[in-house]
């Protein structure tokens, strides 16, 4: 991992190697490598392998673990949270994220910056790049091309502060909830809001889904698990072949 280079002292991360070129650039440089978007968007996925009591509680409730205590660390788990009633979208589910702002002084301390607004942690690495969603939006006569960029972060908290999955520290006239969920959660809800978008008229999406996700961004959280799931396959693999070395 490489010390970010272009953000600002104020955040302390490391970038993947294979990133450090695109993204940790100032914006100006970002902008002009990316002429077809003209807003910014950002995104985070954190996740955990300890199972949060309040997450062993409620998958025992939900019967998705028989053993909820047993082997916690095989069981990854997302960070999600929940929009609150009277912000846009009220009720539905999201992961932290937001707006490019002009303090931001290149994409990835927006990234830094979005996380710590709206769960308290500082971000530690940014591990891995998700999708970029792409959008049209009409205003006032002018078309605002956006582009979302939601990557894998990983936070100091994870290394540094004891139950920190406990911890998350929402902004209230944001968010009034968050919940660490399963890759079988993530999944369900992922493929109910794509057979609602595509019109399916037998889906109540608010009965059917685990949770109700804005648009595609249930799709995107979906991406996210399976990206993390490939970076503990690559992580597994060079330990097994450094483990063949000796």
């Amino acid at each position: 991992m490489a010390t970010n280079k272009a953000g600002s002292s104020f955040y302390s991360y490391t970038v993947a190697p294979h990133l450090a070129e695109e993204f940790d650039v100032p914006i100006s440089d970002f902008a002009i490598a990316h002429p077809q978007h003209t807003h910014y968007v950002l995104g985070a996925f954190i996740f955990t392998h300890r199972l949060p009591a309040s997450s062993a509680s409620r998958l025992a409730k939900e019967e998705h673990l028989s053993k909820p205590t047993s082997k916690p660390e095989s069981q990854p788990l997302m960070l999600i949270i929940q929009r609150a009633i009277t912000d846009s979208w009220g009720g539905y589910w999201d992961f932290p994220g937001g707006s490019l702002e002009p303090t931001d002084q290149t994409l990835l301390d927006g990234v830094a910056r979005e996380v710590f607004e709206e769960t308290g942690f500082h971000v530690r690495k940014i591990r891995e790049l998700v999708r970029v969603d792409a959008w049209t939006v009409h205003k006032r006569g002018v078309n605002h091309r956006v582009a979302k960029f939601t990557f894998v972060v990983d936070v100091h908290e994870s290394v540094d502060t004891p139950e920190w999955e406990e911890k998350v520290r929402l902004s209230p006239a944001e968010h009034m909830k968050w919940l660490w969920v399963t890759e079988e959660e993530i999944r369900e809800s992922a493929r109910v809001m794509r057979e609602v978008r595509e019109g399916n008229p037998g889906r109540i999406v608010e009965e059917t889904a685990p949770y109700a996700f804005v648009g595609i961004q249930g799709e995107t959280a979906w991406e996210g698990f399976k990206t993390y799931l490939r970076l503990l396959g690559r992580e597994v693999g060079r330990a097994g072949d450094d483990a063949a070395k000796v």
